[in-house]
C-alpha cells in the first residue's frame, strides 16, 4: 500500500487538510496537524543533539517516522509514538524497507502516555500547545540530562527557558535545544552521544501497541 506521501499531492494535501481538523475538535488528542519535517532538519537535529550509537531518541508524534530513520542511521535506537494508523503503518514499513526494524519500535498510542525513561534525546514537531502538554505528561519519567530538541516551537512551560541550550537559526528555519538539569551529556557537537542512558534497551522490533503488528 503506498504510503501517505506516495499517494500523490492531491491526496498528501486532503491527508493535511484531516489531520489540521480533527486538531479542532473539542478534547481531541491530536496536538499538531501531519507536516513532513524536512531532511535538512532532522540532520540539524540530530547533529545539535550529538546523536550516535548509545542514544535512544524518542520522538513523541513520530508521524511517518523519518526522524527515527535518520537517527537509527547513525546508530542510535529510536522509539515514536504516533496515534494515526496510516502514519503508523508508514513508520513500521520505512523501518523494515530500510532494515533497520531492530533498531526502531513504533508504539501506536497517545505520546502523552509515553515512559521516556530510556531516551537520552527527545524530538518534538508539534504545536506551542502540543510540546507544553506532552512535557508536562512526561515529565515524572524525564531523566536528568535528557536531550529535547523542537522545530520551530519552543517550551513554554515555567523553568524551560533556564534549560535552553542553543536556539539555531539556519536558512530561517529555528530549531530550539534544551537539556534537562542533571547529567553531563554533550550537546552541540556531531558524533558524540550516549548520556550513560538507556542502555537496556532491548531491540524488539517495530511494533504497532494497540493493534496487530504491520506485515
Amino acid at each position: 500500500m503506498p504510503s501517505v506521501i506516495d499517494k500523490g499531492p492531491v491526496a498528501s494535501i486532503l491527508f493535511e487538510m484531516r489531520t489540521w481538523l480533527r486538531c479542532l475538535l473539542p478534547y481531541t488528542p491530536y496536538v499538531a496537524p501531519f507536516y513532513p519535517t524536512p531532511d535538512t532538519v532532522i540532520n540539524r537535529v540530530l547533529d545539535l543533539t550529538s546523536v550516535g550509537p548509545g542514544d535512544c531518541v524518542y520522538d513523541l508524534g513520530c508521524g511517518d517516522g523519518r526522524v527515527l530513520l535518520a537517527a537509527a542511521r547513525r546508530g542510535a535506537r529510536g522509539v515514536g509514538y504516533e496515534l494515526d494508523p496510516e502514519l503508523v503503518r508508514d513508520a513500521v514499513q520505512s523501518a523494515r524497507k530500510a532494515g533497520l526494524e531492530s533498531l526502531i519500535r513504533v508504539v501506536k498510542a497517545d505520546a502523552a502516555s509515553a515512559d521516556v525513561t530510556e531516551a537520552t534525546v527527545i524530538a518534538l514537531y508539534l504545536s506551542d500547545h502540543g510540546n507544553s502538554r506532552l512535557l508536562r505528561a512526561v515529565q515524572s519519567t524525564l531523566q536528568p540530562g535528557t536531550r529535547v530538541a523542537s522545530f520551530y516551537f519552543p517550551v513554554g512551560l515555567p523553568g524551560w527557558e533556564e534549560r535552553l541550550v542553543t536556539t539555531d537559526r539556519t536558512d530561517g528555519l529555528v530549531v530550539y535545544v534544551y537539556r534537562t538539569p542533571g547529567g553531563a551529556t554533550t550537546v552541540g557537537s556531531t558524533g558524540g552521544g550516549g548520556g550513560g542512558l538507556g542502555t537496556g534497551f532491548a531491540a524488539s522490533g517495530v511494533t504497532a501497541e494497540g493493534s496487530k503488528e504491520e506485515k
